[in-house]
């Protein structure tokens, strides 16, 4: 077999793997697990697809949303999710998933050119988790970006 046969073959399994019928009572954070192995090995669409499933059998999984909002990122759809990390906002959670929805909306925001709500964003994730580095390089990134359009102008 050549190079070519063994990629095509990849591929055929692949999409068998994806068209595998899921038993109906597939628990959902089963789905969000493997739609978070997805998005970690980069098949973002497919992430999309396995948390949208996992959503559609648990509408208000905090986790799933702040997982699709990662996602929506992913796929540059900020606006979409801002919706969603707005979404897992309006629930009571723990800290470290209040500081990814927080997160997530910082950088939903920083993608739609808010950059002062994202700053804004970004300090308040630092006060529910300040050892989290993304927070402290979303700072920066938001300050030079304001400092980029103040020097334009």
């Amino acid at each position: 077999m050549g190079t070519k046969d063994i990629k095509q073959s990849l591929k055929m399994k692949q999409k068998q793997d994806r068209n595998l019928q899921l038993p109906e009572d597939t628990e959902p954070t089963a789905m969000l697990a493997l739609g978070l192995r997805e998005m970690r090995i980069g098949d973002v669409k497919v992430a999309m697809n396995c948390i949208n499933k996992a959503l559609d059998l648990e509408p208000n999984d905090n986790n799933a949303l702040i997982a699709r909002s990662k996602c929506h990122l992913l796929l540059g759809e900020p606006q979409k999710a801002l919706q969603d990390a707005e979404n897992a906002l309006q629930f009571k959670m723990k800290n470290v998933s209040m500081a990814n929805a927080v997160y997530c909306k910082a950088e939903a925001l920083y993608y739609l050119n808010d950059f002062e709500m994202s700053l804004v964003y970004y300090y308040r994730g630092m006060r529910i988790r300040p050892e989290y580095e993304q927070f402290r390089l979303g700072v920066q990134k938001a300050k030079n970006a304001i400092q980029n359009i103040l020097h334009k102008n």
